[in-house]
């Protein structure tokens, strides 16, 4: 998968939602199950060993679901106030990403935005590869940017936040029994969240 074939992916498979990570759990909870990357709950990691169990959790189930030496794409959105060049690249520590599309959310969603707010999406693709972007992981973990990565080949998407994982399968079946598997990570409300 190319960049520019990401948003052709993505409306085919998720027509109801745009690539926006918080957004998909409200658009698609019969596909959507959320662990949590610390034991009890704890939202954020204070010692090298707890960076460690998060990592270690967060790569446990990304590997799973998605296998070792897959191709996926890493997105991530910025909110901005003005239309940018539609060939710019966002250079950040994580590498080069492409912008592929930009949201006017005024104009999708006019009782939530104000006029002028737009939300661009970038994205790069590579091989996933076991415990090699864990700096990104961590970044996320620490609330220093936001991400997502998504599996064309499995259909899902995998949305880490500074205190888990959320993830969105192609099945409720899919979903229930990987709810099973990770019945030790998952919270303890009755919402999942």
């Amino acid at each position: 998968m190319t960049e520019s074939e990401f948003i052709d992916y993505w409306y085919k498979e998720y027509p109801e939602s745009f690539p926006i990570n918080h957004e998909l759990k409200g658009v698609y909870p019969n596909r959507w199950f959320r662990i949590h990357s610390l034991p009890e709950s704890k939202r954020y990691a204070d010692s090298a060993e707890e960076y460690k169990i998060m990592l270690d959790r967060q790569n446990q189930l990304i590997n799973d679901l998605i296998g070792k030496e897959s191709e996926v794409a890493i997105s991530f959105g910025l909110y901005s106030n003005d239309i940018t060049n539609d060939n710019y690249k966002e250079l950040t520590d994580f590498g080069e990403f492409l912008k592929v599309l930009t949201i006017d959310l005024h104009k999708e969603r006019p009782e939530e935005y104000e006029d002028e707010m737009y939300f661009d999406i970038y994205v790069k693709t590579e091989k996933w590869e076991d415990g090699k972007r864990n700096e990104i992981l961590r970044a996320i973990a620490d609330d220093e940017i936001r991400a997502m990565i998504v599996s064309p080949t499995e259909n899902c998407v995998i949305a880490p936040y500074d205190g888990g994982v959320d993830v969105i399968v192609n099945s409720t079946e899919k979903r229930d029994r990987l709810k099973t598997k990770y019945k030790d990570w998952l919270s303890d409300r009755q919402d999942g969240r």
